[in-house]
């Protein structure tokens, strides 16, 4: 199928989220029409995958331009040089420098979930696959959030209706610090470097498709305004153990020049961390702001 083909190929996966668009080579001009069927099958599967595409970090700023604007990541030693709003995720050190985010994904989130407008959408693009014995690993998980909130009981609804809660960077960096070790732990004064918490509504309305998602993070949310403590943290227990149920769930098995995409508002993330060097793993990432969730 050459670049500017309109009607395009696409396999949906058998689950609730997931679908791969066949032949496309991004590294060629895609015309109006075609980008629009792209971002299309976006919304309407919320995960999407466009392989044999291994593009350079500006070739992949430019092709993230064209679904809005990109989001430059408060982890500037992880950004590219060449093109800023190029995050990398990878395992790999060169002269004792993590070369990108050594510990992105290791829990469910949405992405930039603690900014006020966070990431509409994500863009990932594998450089470098983690492979032993002609297998990959280094999987990225995702459940779907209108799925996970569709199959609630009437009265979780209800309980949930109106509430918001607290979305933190600053308590995601010491949460990690502490259960990973890969980054320092740091003081209350050297966190305020980083955003301050966005509060965004338990249940929002997805801006396209007017489907209702659950949006609580368990790597970000850890309040929910209002509540006691204890009330709060089991409820959020709960919730974080319902979006990860097998039924709502599609498990993404990389190649090498995939091109996945995926929509923050339907679908929450994770990585799957069993790789480690020499096993190495290289990935470059462009986030597109969203609006504020309502």
């Amino acid at each position: 199928m050459g670049a500017t083909d309109t009607k395009l190929a696409i396999r949906a996966e058998p689950g609730p989220v997931g679908a791969e668009i066949l032949g496309l080579d991004l590294t060629q001009n895609l015309d109006d029409a075609c980008f629009a069927e792209i971002e299309a099958a976006l919304y309407r599967h919320a995960v999407v995958v466009i392989r044999d595409n291994t593009l350079t970090p500006v070739q992949l700023a430019n092709f993230s331009h064209r679904f809005g604007r990109p989001q430059i990541n408060v982890r500037a030693e992880a950004t590219n040089e060449e093109a800023p709003e190029i995050f990398w995720v990878s395992n790999i050190t060169v002269d004792g420098k993590p070369v990108g985010s050594h510990d992105a994904g290791r829990y469910w989130h949405s992405d930039l979930c603690y900014l006020e407008s966070p990431s509409k959408i994500t863009l990932l693009n594998a450089i470098e696959v983690p492979m032993r014995d002609g297998r990959a690993f280094g999987d990225t998980q995702f459940s779907s959030a209108s799925a996970a909130y569709d199959s609630l009981s009437e009265d979780m609804k209800q309980r949930l209706d109106g509430l918001r809660a607290a979305n933190g960077y600053r308590y995601m960096w010491n949460k990690k610090a502490r259960e990973f070790g890969l980054r320092p732990v740091l003081s209350e004064e050297e966190l305020k470097k980083y955003p301050s918490d966005a509060i965004h509504p338990i249940v929002r309305i997805h801006p396209v498709t007017g489907r209702k998602c659950l949006f609580i993070c368990e790597g970000y949310t850890h309040r929910i305004v209002g509540l006691p403590k204890q009330e709060s943290d089991t409820l959020l227990e709960t919730l974080f153990a319902h979006l990860a149920k097998t039924a709502f769930l599609y498990r993404h098995e990389w190649r090498v020049g995939d091109l996945l995409m995926w929509d923050n508002c339907a679908v929450q993330h994770k990585a799957t961390n069993d790789y480690a060097l020499p096993l190495r793993r290289l990935m470059q990432r462009c986030t597109i702001e969203g609006a504020a969730p309502f």
